[in-house]
Parts: structure tokens; sequence; C-alpha cells
């Protein structure tokens, strides 16, 4: 969770909202963390002035990938921006009368994918609606409101104070967002002065300050929301002198307010008609489609007296799309069992003739079933198998469907203004496209010049030598080289299932109930995924959880030890102050130097020097494949290197390999290296490795 950098906390009244502060250790800069780097060194290497070194191909490679990186964020921004003023088209279209039907015939020609352009189509019909309201992003109203306090522990002076904390600014830092709920023991006077904020009853804040129930905040949302804190007779008094708008009315919907209030409310609205923006990324035209989502037949019934009706667009949306898509499922869009009011609503829209949209609009899946889905609505349709739900299927087979290719499609030039637009659109994208450089076949290219193999490529070679020699695999990989032998334990670790992490156990510890944790670990075998719960919960809190750590029933070591890699040497140094064992190895009987050396080199000579010890034998990288690769990536010898022949005294073919290509790339490095140790000189025509380790 992020921290919030200002002053906020000391508003007590809204402390409870914010985000907690958890302790991590993500932010501490390493001195030795192993980044790769285009700097080239200053290399004495005698070559024809035309002949560039290995080093000198790889650097220039990498910097073209860089340029070219650069480029296509640089054109992806500029086909955003294009998208958006595709935006403002709609939206310009529309207040001209220009129907949504209309502007989707024209999708084809933009060569966006279906659902990018009715996204795009949807976000121009909320913005023109948006237009025709008052909406204000800043907090500074919420200051003068009258009846504020209808929201819980909020009052004018804690917005000031806040205000204030930000320095003034209306806006929060990003992704922050406060959801407060509305007072359940609001007074009846705080409701009354709601309404008198003639000026701005029907103002919208709309900012990192919500109200539970609502996308935005105004005094007539409040008062809407608290409206059965009111007798109905009382309501329909206090409301006799305010107008509001369809919005109200759709938040009242929402929040299942009776209907009588609703009813009642509908009497001060001037424009009965008008497409209510109640929630965000939602398009539905009226009242009486929100109406049909909440299943709402008296209401829908209401409506269509004063001629609100349910939507019925064939290639659009209708009501009855509004209903499936709102009925509840199971898994895989099944639909659960339908209560009576489901029933008598979708009887109630069949009856007037509506239809859905269907992806087997023209036949019944071979009489298996029936799909309904709806490409404007993006929302989770509804599959009926005839076979698995015959009492289901019987219900709605007989309903009309729409195909959702209704609409027919422009596919040339039709010399119209949208044609004239997409087509322009499109052709200025493609001029951005033509420009950019292929990035992959750089990227192929640098790996050529470096002889190495990508992940995925090293990844399906493990999993062609696991088809070929099962439970040899691992040594036959270490024989290729051991990067790929913790290739294998990140493969086998996605493959096992160790059970749910939450239990009855890791509800304990996160409740910070140590003492029955600890009870409950001396009975009961913890699961694997308990104790990796355990583990990481002991890396930040070991002098609460060391005892109950050591004191398992039955002590299964953790999965893997990535999570100390992210540590500092002060929670390292808390740890053996704690008692942890550094012995300790993972499943695969992988140790920490491989983590320490991926946190520091003072961390590496923090184990040394306390004597942990280091199988190097155990088949996978060892501490002086990673202190080479290292070396390789900075561009210099690693501070690790001196450490990792510490311990490391036999050396095999694939340190060997790695020193070649210090050889090849860092000739200078590779003479420091030799002078430190001459025995790691390579064979004249020792092969390179081909495969770099990933921490993971």
């Amino acid at each position: 969770m992020k921290k919030v950098l200002f002053g906020i906390v000391t508003i007590t009244a809204l402390a409870v909202y914010f985000f907690q502060t958890q302790p991590h250790f993500e932010d501490v800069e390493h001195t030795e963390k192993v980044e790769p780097t285009t700097t080239e060194p200053s290399i004495v290497n005698k070559k024809k002035p035309s002949e560039d070194s290995p080093l000198q191909v790889v650097n220039k490679l990498k910097k073209q990938i860089s340029l070219c990186r650069d480029q296509s964020q640089q054109q992806s921004t500029k086909i955003q921006t294009l998208n958006q003023s595709l935006v403002s088209f709609f939206v310009s279209e529309l207040k001209k009368g220009t129907s949504v039907s209309t502007l989707l015939k024209y999708s084809t020609l933009s060569k966006l994918n279906q659902r990018t352009y009715i996204a795009l189509l949807k976000d121009a019909i909320v913005a023109g609606q948006k237009q025709q309201l008052n909406i204000t992003h800043s907090l500074n109203e919420l200051a003068s409101w009258q009846g504020i306090e209808a929201i819980k522990n909020l009052t004018n002076d804690k917005v000031k104070k806040l205000l204030k904390d930000l320095g003034n600014s209306s806006t929060a830092p990003p992704g922050l967002t406060i959801s407060l709920p509305v007072d359940e023991n609001v007074q009846k006077e705080t409701l009354y002065a709601l309404l008198s904020n003639t000026d701005t009853f029907t103002t919208y804040v709309q900012s990192f300050i919500k109200v539970e129930g609502s996308e935005v905040i105004s005094p007539a949302t409040l008062f809407v929301l608290n409206a059965n804190k009111l007798s109905l007779k009382e309501f329909e008094q206090a409301i006799s002198s305010n107008q509001f708008t369809v919005n109200e009315v759709a938040t009242a919907i929402k929040n299942d307010i009776p209907n009588q209030y609703i009813i009642a409310l509908l009497q001060q609205v001037p424009a009965l008609d008008a497409m209510p923006l109640y929630e965000q990324n939602t398009v539905l035209y009226n009242l009486a489609d929100i109406a049909v989502s909440k299943f709402n037949l008296p209401l829908v019934e209401a409506l269509q007296a004063k001629g609100i009706t349910p939507t019925n667009e064939p290639g659009l949306f209708t009501g009855l799309d509004v209903a499936i898509v709102n009925l509840p499922k199971s898994g895989n869009l099944t639909l659960a069992p339908l209560d009576t009011k489901h029933t008598q609503l979708l009887d109630y829209l069949k009856k007037r003739g509506y239809k859905a949209h269907s992806g087997n609009a023209n036949n019944d899946l071979n009489n298996q079933g029936v799909f309904f889905v709806n490409d404007f609505i993006y929302q989770q349709g509804a599959y009926i198998n005839k076979q698995d739900n015959p009492t289901q299927y019987a219900y709605f087979s007989p309903i009309g469907r729409i195909s959702n290719a209704e609409l027919p499609k422009v596919t040339t030039n039709d010399n119209s203004a949208i044609a004239t637009y997409l087509i322009d659109l499109e052709q200025q994208k493609n001029e951005l496209q033509a420009r950019s450089s292929n990035c992959n076949d750089l990227h192929k290219e640098l790996k050529t010049a470096e002889q190495l193999v990508d992940t995925r490529q090293a990844y399906n070679q493990v999993w062609n030598a696991n088809e070929e020699h099962g439970d040899n695999t691992p040594a036959v990989l270490h024989a290729i080289d051991p990067v790929l032998v913790n290739y294998w334990f990140a493969s086998q670790n996605n493959q096992h299932s160790y059970g749910r992490s939450q239990s009855t156990f890791s509800e304990l510890l996160s409740k910070e109930q140590y003492q029955k944790a600890y009870e409950y670990s001396l009975s009961t075998v913890l699961t694997q995924a308990e104790t990796d719960t355990l583990f990481s919960l002991l890396l930040l809190k070991p002098d609460d959880l060391i005892t109950l750590w050591q004191s398992r029933v039955e002590p299964k070591p953790p999965s893997d030890l990535l999570r100390l890699s992210k540590l500092p040497l002060s929670q390292w140094q808390k740890l053996k102050h704690a008692g942890f064992d550094f012995s300790i190895t993972d499943v695969y009987g992988r140790d920490v130097y491989l983590q320490a050396m991926f946190a520091s080199n003072d961390i590496v000579q923090f184990l040394i020097d306390n004597k942990i010890p280091s199988d190097t034998k155990k088949l996978g990288v060892d501490i002086l494949d990673l202190a080479l690769e290292q070396s390789y990536n900075q561009g210099k010898l690693s501070k690790n290197v001196p450490l990792a022949l510490q311990l490391v005294k036999e050396f095999e073919p694939n340190h060997l390999a790695r020193v070649a290509r210090l050889k090849m790339f860092y000739p200078e490095v590779y003479q420091q290296l030799i002078q430190l140790k001459p025995a790691l000189k390579p064979a004249q025509g020792t092969e390179l490795n081909h495969y770099m380790f990933d921490n993971h």
C-alpha cells in the first residue's frame, strides 16, 4: 500500500479511511544489485579501425533498441491521442443529431477492433451528457455546503483542513480514493439543510472522496441517499420546492430506496427522459433501463405510465439484454436459479415484444443450448445448456433473438463526414506505424551478438528435457548450463499446488494472534502454503515469530527464498539476532547465498563472516556463476567475485564458459579476474555460456 505523504493524518475523522502504511524494504538501495548496463568501459582493444569489437557491436544494438523503444512509446502516445480525437469527433456528431446506431455502422472503417470502437463511442456518449450537467472536480464546493454532515464524520471545517493539507490543491496523489458512508444516525435538521443549497443543489463533485452508493456527490444526491430517514409524507413535503435530475432517481434505484419515495421524486424531475450517469463506464439510456437492471417491475410500470420505457434498439441493445446481463450467474455464464422477480420482469418484456441479442440468433447451437451476448453492453451474457438446464432452456429458448450484426456495416468510403474522418484517422496511424523500427528483430540480433538464448527458449529446452529424461532432468540440464536447473525448479513450482494459503493458521497470523498460531503449529503439520506465509512474515517480524518458526511440529522448508533478496543488511542482522538459522534451504536445496547475491555484497560478506555453509556441488547456479554474470552485466569485476572464490574451490565448465564471455566482451575485466585467480583461465576455444540467470 502506498504511503500518504501529506498531512491528512491530522484529520482524525478521515484517518480511518486512509491506507495503512506497512513495513517494506523494496525501496532499499543495494550497492551491488545487478543492473544491466550499456556503458562501454575504457578498453584497449587493438583492432582494425573499421572492425568493431564484440562489445561495440552489442552496445550499438542496445542503443538502437533504446531508440526504437523510445520511438515506439512516442508513437503509442500519438495513437492514443488520435483515438481521443475520435471521442471528440463522436461528441460533435452526437450533438448534431447523428444516432449511435449510425456511428456504429462505420466501425469497420476505423480498423479498431469492435470492442475498442464501442468503448470510445461510449466515452463520447458519457462526455456529451456530462456537458449538460454541472460537474466540478474541486473540493471547494464541499467546504461550503450546508448539511455536509450527512457524510459520516465529515464537516465543512474538516474539508477546509484537508484542502489546507493538500496545499489548497483539489486533487490528491494518484491512486488515492477515500470512500465514506452516509451517516446512519443523520439528524433530520441536517437533511433539511441539504435542501437549502439552492445554487449548488445539483452541482456534482467528482473527486478522490466518494460516498458509498454514488460516483458523484451533490446535496441532492446526499439527500436522496438518506430519503428513508424521513417518513414518506415528510419526504414529499421536503422535496416539493426543489428540482432534481434523473441522476438522483438513478441513485435511488441503484440503492434500493423504497419505490414510494422514488415515485414521489419523479414528480420533481423536469426531464425524465434524459440519460442518467449513475455510474462509470456504463451506458443505459434511461431510468427504465436502470429499473430493469434491478428487476424492479413496479417501477418499470410506473415509468411506462410517464412515457419512459426500456430501450429497444436492435443492433444496439434492448431492455431484455439489460435484464439478461444482470441475471444472477455462477461460473462460465451459467445462470443461477431464478427468483419470481426475475421471471416476472422477463415475462413483462417478452409480452411487449422485446428480443435479446444472441450469439446464435439464427440457430440453437445444434439444439444444445442458447447463448445471449450483446456487443454494445459487453457485460456477462448468459449461456443455457439444454442438457444441463432443461427447465431454463425451455424458458429461454422461445425468446426472440437478434443478431449482433443486425446493423449493416459501411465498408467503403461513402463520402460522408464520418467515413472521411475515420479513413483520414487511419492514414495518420499508418504513417506513424510505417516510421517505426522492428524492435523484435533488433532484440533477436542482440541475442545473436551476445550468443545468448532468451528465457522463453530456455524454458522450451527445460520442458523438452523433462519429457525425455524424467527424474534425471536436473542432472542433464546442469551439464548444459546450471541456469536451466533453476528454470526447471521454477517450472516445478508452477505445476505444484500446495493448497490454499487462506486457512485457520494464516488467519491467526493475519490477526497477529501469534500465541494461538504457535499452539496450532505445535499440534498440526503446516501445509506448504502455510509454511510460505509464515516464512514471509518471519522475515519482517523475526522477534515475534522466530519461536513459532523453530517450534513447528514438522519443519518444512519454504518453497523459495526469493523474499530474502528484498531485505537490507540490517534486517538480515535482526534475523540473526533473533536466532534465525541461515543454513536453511528451500524445497529444492537452494541456500541463502543465491538471494544474498541479489541483495548486496555486504550481505554475502555477512554470511561468510558468520560461517554459513554453501553446498557448491549442488545442482543449479552457485555463487561464482552469479558473480561472473554480475561482472558481465556491470562491465566491471563484481565485488562478489573474491567472496565467491572463498566458497567455490573446484571450477566447473559452466564457470569457465562465463569467464570466456568476459574474455570476449570485456578483456580488461577478464585480465583482472585471471590475475586474481589464474586457475580460471579457460582453454582455447572454450564455448561461451548461452543462458543467463533470471532470479524468479
